[in-house]
């Protein structure tokens, strides 16, 4: 019995390493037992808040067949760096846009091409959230996409929604003339004959 009892320092470190690795394994064993099965892991979350849900509504009956609605986008799928931006510039745009979601995008139905940008008023926000989503919208606006506010303290009639909604839709009116452009000359002949003997039209510029 003796013979079998380690002899050197290696011979005890073995064992030693031997039995811990026994103890861990029958340790694990236990704790599953002890468990038993697991039960449910998950269960279902709500999508969409009042005020989104009621939000989402109001759109889709404002927007009607002209554009179609799409709720929680993230901001990196609307916006990209612009290729004219600094390298030293570009970490930091890219870490403001990161997690950041817009509570709404309306696109054009054939393209899927993005037309407006819808944001709720939320006043839970602190004041440097609300100054860097604040900031952000801007860069949308900046970037050519209107953003449209909605309140669910006030929430809009579908009609007046739809109102605003095509005003920011409808097409600028062009650019009046420069005032250096060309302008043609106007003829212009009087009523009656010059006292001089001058057949030779007058044209007024």
């Amino acid at each position: 019995m003796i013979d079998w009892l380690p002899v050197s320092l290696l011979d005890w470190l073995m064992l030693a390493l031997v039995s811990l690795l026994v103890l861990l394994t029958l340790f694990s064993l236990l704790r599953r037992i002890w468990r038993g099965k697991p039960g449910q892991a998950y269960v279902q979350r709500v999508m969409f808040s009042p005020e989104a849900a009621t939000a989402l509504e109001l759109l889709e009956q404002a927007a009607g067949d002209q554009l179609r609605v799409f709720p929680a986008v993230q901001m990196n799928e609307v916006l990209e760096l612009a290729p004219t931006l600094k390298k030293t510039h570009r970490e930091a745009a890219l870490q403001a846009l990161f997690g950041e979601k817009l509570d709404f995008v309306l696109c054009s139905p054939r393209d899927l091409r993005v037309r407006l940008v819808v944001a709720l008023v939320d006043d839970s926000l602190s004041q440097a959230d609300g100054r860097h989503r604040h900031r952000l919208l801007e860069q949308i606006e900046t970037a050519g996409l209107p953003v449209v506010h909605l309140s669910p303290k006030d929430w809009p009639t579908p009609e007046a929604l739809r109102d605003e909604l095509n005003a920011l839709l409808r097409p600028a009116a062009p650019p009046p003339s420069l005032a250096g452009g060309r302008q043609e000359p106007v003829l212009s002949l009087p009523d009656d004959e010059p006292d001089d003997d001058s057949d030779e039209p007058r044209f007024r510029l």
